[in-house]
């Protein structure tokens, strides 16, 4: 007798447990060794400096830091387009396989990234000056590390506590508009603390952080539609 085949569980998926637990272990070992830098990064977020130091006091160790928390982030967001699409869309797992499905959602994050970095990097260098410029892409990592800190706890509960669809989109939403208000408090300090800066600021963010997001998730929904449909 044929049997039937088995759902796809994410916490069965050896190459998805060993990303989430090497990430774990960094994870633990900046927060046991790299408090300092940690600390550093809160007051980058919290604090309104006038003038850019963190490269300059930066040290190899939290120049490794800073490049693991990044990679770490990027792959908690790849977790997270991973997990929606397993549960959400479970027949591209049936056509494609898991490594490259990864690789899919991997690539799209890291372009994403990559997309919005050299998008505020060319627009505040036509539009504004350079110590302001370096202020806000140190806020953009740093934000953005943080970003991934509070994601791990989220893709942990769903990967293997079976975490229901609907309550992880409320709990990615709550963290995506948390980090949004954060940056749209400090972009309104760092460019636009002037009587029409809130219109100037509100067209900004639209156009560089909100669009690039929306677009990039039709492009994979339009996508996931078009392969299922082969």
């Amino acid at each position: 007798m044929t049997g039937e085949p088995l759902p796809y569980i994410m916490r069965n998926d050896w190459l998805v447990t060993t990303i989430l637990f090497l990430c774990l272990l960094g994870v633990l070992f900046i927060f046991s060794k790299g408090r300092k830098f940690l600390l550093k990064q809160t007051n980058g977020i919290l604090v309104n400096k006038e003038r850019s130091n963190l490269f300059d006091e930066a040290t190899s160790s939290d120049t490794q830091y800073a490049f693991f928390l990044v990679s770490h982030a990027c792959i908690m967001l790849v977790f997270c387009l991973y997990s929606f699409f397993a549960k959400s869309s479970p027949v591209l797992f049936d056509r494609f396989s898991h490594f490259e499905l990864l690789v899919f959602s991997a690539g799209c994050v890291v372009a994403l990234f990559l997309l919005k970095w050299s998008a505020y990097s060319f627009v505040n260098w036509i539009f504004f000056e350079e110590a302001r410029n370096r202020l806000w892409i140190q806020f953009y990592f740093n934000i953005f590390i943080w970003m991934g800190l509070l994601l791990l706890p989220i893709v942990l509960l769903v990967v293997y506590f079976n975490l229901s669809l609907h309550f992880s989109l409320y709990l990615f939403v709550g963290v995506y508009l948390f980090v949004k208000i954060i940056m749209f408090w400090r972009c309104f300090n760092n460019f636009f603390n002037y009587f029409y800066g809130t219109f100037h600021l509100i067209l900004y963010l639209c156009t560089l952080e909100i669009l690039p997001d929306v677009l990039l998730w039709k492009i994979i929904i339009l996508a996931n539609n078009f392969f299922i449909q082969q």
